[in-house]
């Protein structure tokens, strides 16, 4: 199979943020293919979210 570069840029679809340290060009299934991790903000974004709701649940459950 004949290989061609490409040079692109990503991007976070929730916050906009540059991602392009978090891709890897790869290859599944014999075909070629990016993988892309969540990007910092995000995975902080949710884990603070998380945290919030796990607190105000819990808080909630000791107080019946």
């Amino acid at each position: 199979m004949p290989e061609i570069a490409v040079d692109i840029e990503l991007y976070c679809a929730k916050c906009g943020a540059g991602i392009c340290a978090n891709g890897t060009a790869t290859t599944r299934r014999h075909q070629p293919c990016f993988q892309i991790e969540p990007c910092e903000k995000c995975l902080q974004n949710a884990e603070e979210h998380g945290r919030e709701k796990g607190y105000k649940e819990g808080y909630e459950e000791a107080n019946q």
